[in-house]
């Protein structure tokens, strides 16, 4: 894959996030089926989560599959059995000449991307995104940017933060209580802290995507006025809402529910 295929691209039933050798893909193939698709080059398709239903009151059931480092498959449905399998015959293929991105899978359903954000990969890890000068807000944005991928024997955890998007795909069927968590969401900031717009969710008890998903091209703002002194909210733009709590020269921390405290530290 060519690098200036790194970013995050998004289409009207569709995203594709690429940052170096990981990508991860939701798709929607009907309205109350969505998967996602964690790739990575060096091992190809390391899992693939199938979220039926819509929402939360009309959610069915999710069906993941993880081939973990050892090569071994560990599955939580028998439904999930082929989904390696078959989503391994996908096709990926990148239009320098329109700078489009389209996706083909197996059963040859397409498609089509847009570039919503371009990423730099020798940048998005680097230290420099870390420079103590920038305002509250490109520090909130800049000091957040990353990708990781992580497997073991029976999770597999993987993230590509953006200025623009938080992507990442989590399946852990390690303990008594299966987590998965596949999600697209689009960040905003100001003044009195940062704040996360989901578009795309797959949980084990939630599957939703935005109706029209092009929609999430454009830049999510917050309302400052929606932010809670020493608390989060979750007001009507269905955004989550997480206020300034203290900064630091090397930690900015924000807000969260239930007296819970992120942190975002400086590269």
């Amino acid at each position: 894959m060519a690098n200036k295929a790194d970013g995050i691209w998004i289409g009207e039933n569709s995203v594709i996030a690429i940052a170096g050798e990981i990508r991860i893909v939701f798709l929607r193939f009907k309205k109350d089926l969505i998967a996602s698709i964690l790739y990575n080059d060096k091992i190809g398709v390391v899992s693939v989560t199938y979220g039926h239903g819509e929402g939360w009151d009309n959610h069915n059931h999710t069906a993941t599959i993880i081939k973990n480092g050892q090569g071994e498959i560990v599955k939580n449905n028998d439904k999930a059995a082929n989904f390696i399998h078959l989503h391994s015959a996908d096709v990926l293929l990148y239009d320098e000449g329109r700078n489009k991105i389209t996706y083909t899978t197996h059963d040859k359903l397409t498609f089509e991307h847009t570039l919503a954000e371009e990423i730099e990969i020798d940048k998005i890890n680097s230290k420099s995104a870390g420079n103590i000068s920038l305002s509250i807000v490109e520090k909130m944005a800049h000091w957040s940017m990353g990708a990781y991928f992580e497997t073991d024997a029976q999770v597999v955890r993987a993230g590509i933060d953006t200025v623009k998007y938080s992507v990442f795909y989590t399946v852990d069927l390690s303990g008594a209580e299966e987590f998965i968590y596949c999600r697209v969401g689009q960040n905003g900031y100001c003044e009195k802290g940062k704040a996360m717009l989901p578009t795309i969710e797959i949980r084990h008890h939630l599957t939703r995507m935005i109706e029209d998903n092009l929609l999430s091209i454009q830049d999510y703002k917050p309302n400052e006025d929606w932010f809670i002194v020493d608390g989060c909210s979750f007001p009507a733009d269905g955004g989550w809402y997480w206020s300034i709590k203290k900064i630091t020269d090397e930690v900015i921390f924000l807000q969260g529910c239930s007296g819970d405290v992120y942190e975002i530290h400086r590269k």
